[in-house]
Parts: C-alpha cells; sequence; structure tokens
C-alpha cells in the first residue's frame, strides 16, 4: 500500500513538472496573456482538468512557473559561486547572479518587470515580494562584507544597495539603447559588471577564513529564500 500511494505520488510530481516545463515554454513563446490552460494542456499532453487539480488557477499555474524557475536560478549561482575562487567577493555574488538571470527569459522578465512577456504579473504582489526578498538577502550580505572591511563604508547602507540595484539593472537594459554591433555577448557583460563592481565598492580580497563564513552567510539567506518560496508554492 506504501509503495503505491508512493508510485502514484511520483507520477503525479512528475505530472506536475510536465505541465510546468509546457506553461514556461509557451509563456516564452506567446506571453501570458495569450497562453492559455488550453494550449498548455495540449503541449503537456494532459486534459484540462487535471491541470487544476494541481493548481486552482491560471495565475497559480503560472506564478508555480516563476518560483520553479527562480529556485533553479538560486541553486545555479550557489553552485557556480563554490566552483569559482573568486565567488565568494561581493563581485561574484554579482556577477554569477546576473549572469543566472541573464541566461534565463522568465526570470530576466520577473527581475525587468517585463510585461510584454509577463503580463500583469510583472507587477503583481509576487513580483513585489521577490524584489523585497532579493534586496533584504543583498542588505544582509552587505552588512556582512562592511563588517569585515571587505568594502567601502564610507557610503551609507542604503545608498549603497541603491548604486548596486542601479548597475546591475542598467547593465541588463542597455542593449535595448544600443545598435547590435555594439552590444557585446553575455559572459563579457557579466565580466563588465563585476569590474565595475571591484571598483567602486570592494577594498581588498577576503581571506580564506572569511570566504568561509562568507559562505555559510550566503548559504544561510539563500536556504531562507528558498524556503520562503517553498512555503508559496505549498499554500
Amino acid at each position: 500500500m506504501v509503495q503505491q500511494k508512493n508510485e502514484e505520488r511520483t507520477k503525479q510530481q512528475e505530472r506536475a513538472e510536465r505541465i510546468l516545463d509546457a506553461a514556461a515554454e509557451l509563456v516564452q513563446r506567446w506571453g501570458y496573456k495569450k497562453t492559455t490552460i488550453d494550449d498548455i494542456a495540449r503541449q503537456a499532453r494532459v486534459a484540462k482538468g487535471t491541470i487544476y487539480l494541481h493548481w486552482k488557477t491560471r495565475e497559480d499555474l503560472f506564478l508555480a512557473v516563476l518560483m520553479r524557475e527562480q529556485m533553479r536560478e538560486a541553486r545555479e549561482v550557489e553552485q557556480w559561486m563554490a566552483n569559482d575562487p573568486e565567488g565568494r567577493t561581493l563581485r561574484g555574488v554579482i556577477k554569477y547572479s546576473m549572469l543566472a538571470g541573464w541566461h534565463n527569459p522568465l526570470i530576466r522578465a520577473v527581475t525587468l518587470r517585463d510585461t510584454e512577456m509577463l503580463g500583469e504579473l510583472a507587477h503583481s504582489e509576487f513580483g513585489q515580494r521577490d524584489i523585497e526578498r532579493r534586496q533584504q538577502a543583498t542588505r544582509t550580505f552587505l552588512d556582512v562584507m562592511r563588517a569585515k572591511r571587505l568594502i567601502r563604508t564610507d557610503i551609507d547602507l542604503d545608498a549603497q544597495l541603491y548604486m548596486l540595484s542601479a548597475i546591475t539593472t542598467g547593465f541588463m537594459l542597455v542593449d535595448q539603447f544600443l545598435p547590435e554591433k555594439s552590444q557585446i555577448p553575455i559572459e563579457q557583460a557579466a565580466e563588465l559588471v563585476a569590474e565595475t563592481i571591484r571598483c567602486t565598492f570592494e577594498l581588498r580580497n577576503p581571506t580564506s577564513g572569511e570566504q568561509q563564513e562568507i559562505a555559510t552567510t550566503l548559504n544561510k539567506v539563500l536556504q531562507t529564500i528558498q524556503e520562503q518560496r517553498q512555503k508559496e508554492m505549498e499554500s
């Protein structure tokens, strides 16, 4: 009986993932406004009613798509930083966070509040909560870096947070204002972001012991964000 229940739960999870995959693909292709539950059901090869067994509304389904992508992004950033000796610096965190956003159209759309892709979801309560979570996580990280004199402390923390947001958002938006011949590859842009952050804020590289402390802080912050998102997905 237990085995049968586990097998059924596994089938439900696999079906839910297939539906999320279909919704993610279609919203990137057509946008939120034009993607219907019927479209998703056909793409996922399930009955329309089956989707509503997992999510009560169309909006709930798409929010689940966005939260899943954000959890994937967090794991990807964490792995990249762990494999880079400079990953536990401010420039490393910003560089890999932006790379993950650039490579994932849905994460990029959430960050830039892209109404063409996300419609009203771009300005939903979910989007606002996510921005607030990211801001708080960045503030926590900056506090640790400032306490260790790894970054400048002659700038007010709120101002520093604002400057970081302006720099990263500017790099993500600039291509739409430039001719194609003036644009550069994503990886090169990420290196330029890192160099801008280094020149603007950083004072020195962390020692090996400090890197471990920073890693612990980052892991706790990322875990807290993931737990909050998981609770939202399950609620």
